[in-house]
């Protein structure tokens, strides 16, 4: 695992936690092999871990921008990104992980890498159609 992954492992030990993260260009580049139409993401995370008797929430926050390029124009725009997420995290050794918000881990766990939620996360927040906000209206019309 790359350097710049390391840093996003969170402890699971039972206290409540804050987290922040920044993620950029770098961090993307580990998870991309082509370049894509998105380009220098400035995105801050924070996570907020909640111990409840039995599992632990983690209240993910995205705050930041990435400048996209339209599909139409190929002009570049910024899309602000301000999201909230929950994530709860359950000790078991039934492993059941059919849902987005729930995260089912061996009873010994003490650490997670929270990487790879944190881009998929991303990517599921960018639209599919990437259309700048001047032209958009006018896209609609004709839709």
């Amino acid at each position: 695992m790359n350097s710049i992954l390391k840093k996003f492992y969170i402890s699971l030990l039972p206290n409540n936690e804050n987290f922040k993260f920044f993620i950029n260009s770098n961090f993307f580049k580990e998870f991309l092999k082509e370049e894509e139409d998105y380009l220098n993401p400035k995105i801050n995370i924070i996570i907020k871990k909640k111990n409840k008797n039995s599992y632990i929430v983690l209240k993910i926050y995205f705050i930041g921008v990435i400048t996209l390029i339209c599909d139409i124009t190929l002009n570049k725009f910024l899309f602000k990104i301000n999201k909230k997420k929950k994530l709860n995290i359950f000790f078991s050794n039934n492993y059941n992980n059919k849902s987005d918000n729930n995260i089912f881990l061996p009873l010994n766990t003490i650490r997670i890498n929270i990487a790879q939620y944190i881009y998929d996360s991303v990517i599921l927040m960018l639209p599919i159609k990437k259309i700048h906000p001047k032209i958009k209206k006018i896209y609609k019309k004709y839709q």
